[in-house]
């Protein structure tokens, strides 16, 4: 396609575009068309016919309540003044950007504010021992925003302290398809996982956790609560050691270990 032929549909879009209220969209589309119109040598009957064209594009934006409304701006081509024509679309255009970023800041604290009022919602939902509700007001809330996974974390880690840990494990699940080397997710699943019995996957859990660098003493003193409820002493103690080595004074871990030397010696 030539570039007047592109231009020529270019300009006969801007009616539909506003139509649709994509504003934006036809200031640019006409900008681009002008400019390309202005750059191309032209025989008398083209010049005539994009006159027009230019004309009556311009003549649909200006004329739009909104646009009217955003800027008072007119906007009217006159041959011989392309510079001062193609200076007030990209005034049109700035004055758009920066409208629409500012709408577009104001419906992320919108949708931010809606997401942290469900949140709390579901919350209480749990606090007050209504699984069933909570887990209405969680679902929706995911299916309305499919790519936070962050939120499936939060969610997931929600039903881990409420004591839910099949929920727990399905979103925390979900979270790690989107974050698959999130470290500090798998460290929660694999709590979940170890209250649910599921021993061989929260080891599993763990082990990613650890190879994804999650460096910190809790994750070895859960990993060695894990060996204990399994009755696996020999790593219940590493896991308590590895503790330590980065926390010498975690008292917890030091009675862990104490405890699986004991049943280690004993033979259960």
């Amino acid at each position: 396609m030539s570039q007047l032929a592109t231009a020529r549909r270019q300009l006969s879009s801007i009616k539909s575009l506003i139509r649709q209220e994509k504003f934006l969209s036809a200031v640019q589309t006409l900008r681009d068309a002008v400019i390309t119109v202005f750059r191309e040598p032209l025989m008398k009957a083209e010049k005539e016919e994009f006159e027009r064209l230019i004309s009556d594009a311009s003549y649909h934006i200006v004329c739009d309540p909104h646009v009217r409304k955003a800027a008072a701006l007119e906007l009217k081509y006159v041959p011989g003044k392309e510079r001062e024509f193609l200076d007030g679309l990209n005034m049109l255009l700035e004055t758009f950007d920066g409208q629409f970023q500012d709408e577009a800041r104001e419906s992320a604290r919108l949708l931010e504010e809606k997401r942290r009022q469900e949140l709390e919602r579901g919350q209480q939902k749990l606090d007050a021992g209504q699984v069933d509700a909570a887990r209405a007001v969680f679902s929706i809330l995911a299916r309305e925003n499919q790519e936070n996974y962050e939120l499936r974390v939060d969610i997931g880690e929600r039903f881990l302290r409420a004591g839910e840990y099949e929920d727990a494990v399905q979103y925390l699940g979900e979270a790690l398809e989107g974050m698959p080397g999130a470290a500090h997710i798998y460290n929660s699943l694999a709590v979940a996982q170890r209250r649910m019995g599921r021993y061989a996957d929260a080891e599993q859990s763990y082990i990613k956790a650890a190879q994804g660098g999650y460096r910190d003493s809790h994750l070895f003193f859960n990993m060695g609560r894990l060996y204990v409820d399994w009755k696996k002493w020999d790593k219940a103690v590493k896991a308590a050691q590895g503790a330590l080595q980065l926390d010498p004074d975690f008292a917890e871990a030091r009675k862990l270990m104490a405890y699986a030397e004991k049943m280690r010696d004993r033979g259960l």
